[in-house]
């Protein structure tokens, strides 16, 4: 078997199949590719499916069993059915062992940060995922941001900040900011009015109205011809 830690097992798909015929009898249609494979369109069982990809997600490799062959694949490009939001079709991209992968792999917080428990900062995310390049053996399932760095307000933790596994790249811009704590904002407190002030309120500003009203139409008045 491959070097993957999960494994789903395919069958090879007839393209003048139905598609919508293999989901209501639980089949998930897929299609498998990579850079020196032709496309090969696949189903497999729809729960197997599911309950591999929930361990897996799209950054994990995964053995993939068709034809009797064993294959290394990363699950991509999920589409969904934009009413239930079901699976109802995902890419299955296949890897050689020995060539480097670009893939974007899930970005994990763990700890709490000083600035936020003590100093009542708000912590504001601004990137849950990262591009990486690696061998496929090397292929983290996600990289840990350390929030307990956070000690101060303004403090951040970039991406050259981060701990990587052996023979892990890291390609987005090293200055990138992943998470910053700012202050808390004051919330600017309403003054507290009576209902007797309201009143009192509601009844300057209509005297001043009447008052400029007033005050318009004398100034509109035509004066009379001189006899």
């Amino acid at each position: 078997m491959g070097i993957g830690k999960y494994s789903i097992t395919a069958k090879p798909r007839d393209i003048a199949e139905s598609l919508s015929a293999l989901r209501r009898a639980g089949q998930l249609p897929a299609v498998v590719y990579g850079k020196e494979t032709d496309s090969k369109p696949v189903v497999f069982d729809i729960k197997e499916f599911y309950n591999i990809y929930r361990q897996a997600g799209e950054s994990s490799l995964v053995n993939l069993n068709l034809d009797n062959e064993d294959r290394i694949v990363l699950f991509k490009d999920l589409q969904h059915d934009p009413r239930t939001n079901e699976v109802t079709h995902v890419d299955l991209y296949q890897i050689k062992l020995g060539e480097k992968l670009r893939t974007d792999i899930p970005l994990v917080f763990v700890g709490e940060s000083p600035a936020v428990e003590e100093l009542e900062g708000v912590l504001i995310t601004n990137k849950d995922k990262v591009e990486i390049e690696c061998l496929p053996r090397d292929l983290p399932h996600a990289i840990e941001v350390d929030l307990s760095a956070l000690k101060a307000i303004d403090d951040s933790i970039q991406i050259k900040d981060l701990k990587l596994p052996g023979g892990v790249e890291i390609l987005d811009d090293a200055e990138e900011s992943i998470v910053v704590v700012n202050a808390k904002r004051e919330e600017e407190e309403e003054p507290v009015v009576s209902e007797a002030e309201a009143v009192a309120g509601v009844e300057v500003e209509s005297e001043a109205g009447a008052e400029a009203a007033e005050g318009e139409a004398k100034t509109t008045e035509t004066p009379a011809d001189d006899k």
